[in-house]
C-alpha cells in the first residue's frame, strides 16, 4: 500500500519517526532531495507545524537524513546532498546533528563535522552499556562507525569498540536501537540494521557489552 506519493515533488524520504504532539499523533519524513521535513497526520495528510524545522546555520547542500525522537524531542541528522540531491555523500565531517521540538523550533545544534560521516542512526545507551552508559550513539552510514557524544554537551567522547580494542565497524551501518525488554530482549543489547554492499544486502544485528562471561560482544556483519 503506498500511504502518501510525492513523485511530483521529487521527494525522497530516507528516515521517519514518530510523536504525540498534543492530541495529535504525528509522522515525520526526511526529504534528502528537498532539504525539508515532511509532517503527516493519521490520514497520512501533510500538516505544518510553527516551527519548519529551519536552522539558517546549516550551509547549502546540507539536507534532513535522519530522524530520531528521544525524551520528547527530535533529533534530525543532516547529510551533504550529491549531485542529484537523491543520495548523501559520503565523507569525513559531513554531516550535522540538531534538536527540534515537535512543532518544528530549533532547540540546539547538537553536533557538527567532525567524526560525523552522513550520520542516521541514533539511541541513547542505558546503565549497563559499559562505559559508554549513558551517552548518545550517533551511527554513521559513511564509515560504519558508531560514535559516542556526552548527551548534555554533545561533547565527542570516541567511538564503540571490540573487546580486542578493534574499532568497531558496520559497513552501510543504519538504524540503532536498544532492547525494549518484550521477548526476553536485554535493554543493554544495542540492536542495528545495515546495508553492506551498497546497499544491495541486509543485515540486522546486535552489540553486547563484554563482561568476563559474556558470549562475543557483537554478532552480525562487520563483527
Amino acid at each position: 500500500m503506498i500511504a502518501y506519493d510525492d513523485g511530483a515533488g521529487g521527494a525522497v524520504y530516507k528516515g521517519l519517526a514518530t510523536a504525540a504532539n498534543g492530541t495529535a499523533n504525528l509522522l515525520y519524513a526526511t526529504d534528502l532531495h528537498n532539504a525539508k521535513i515532511d509532517v503527516f497526520d493519521t490520514h497520512f495528510l501533510k500538516t505544518t507545524v510553527a516551527g519548519g524545522f529551519a536552522d539558517p546555520m546549516i550551509p547549502a547542500g546540507f539536507a534532513p537524513f535522519g530522524i530520531q525522537q528521544l525524551d520528547n524531542q527530535l533529533y534530525v541528522t543532516y547529510a551533504k546532498q550529491d549531485a542529484t540531491a537523491h543520495d548523501e555523500v559520503l565523507g569525513a565531517g559531513l554531516g550535522y546533528v540538531d534538536i527540534f521540538d515537535f512543532n518544528g523550533n530549533l532547540l540546539k545544534r547538537f553536533a557538527s563535522g567532525g567524526v560525523l560521516n552522513a550520520p542516521w542512526g541514533i539511541a541513547v545507551a542505558p546503565a549497563g552499556f559499559g562505559s559508554a552508559s549513558g551517552d548518545l550513539l550517533i551511527g554513521n552510514f559513511g564509515d560504519g562507525m558508531i560514535n559516542r557524544f556526552d548527551a548534555a554537551s554533545g561533547q565527542s567522547l570516541g567511538s564503540v569498540s571490540l573487546a580486542s580494542g578493534k574499532q568497531l565497524v558496520i559497513p552501510g551501518l543504519w538504524a540503532l536501537a536498544f532492547g525494549n525488554g518484550a521477548a526476553n530482549q536485554p535493554t543493554n543489547a544495542l540492536f542495528y540494521t545495515a546495508g553492506p554492499n551498497n546497499q544491495t544486502d541486509g543485515v540486522f544485528g546486535r552489540i553486547d557489552v563484554v563482561t568476563s562471561s559474556s558470549p562475543p560482544p557483537c554478532t552480525g556483519y562487520g563483527c
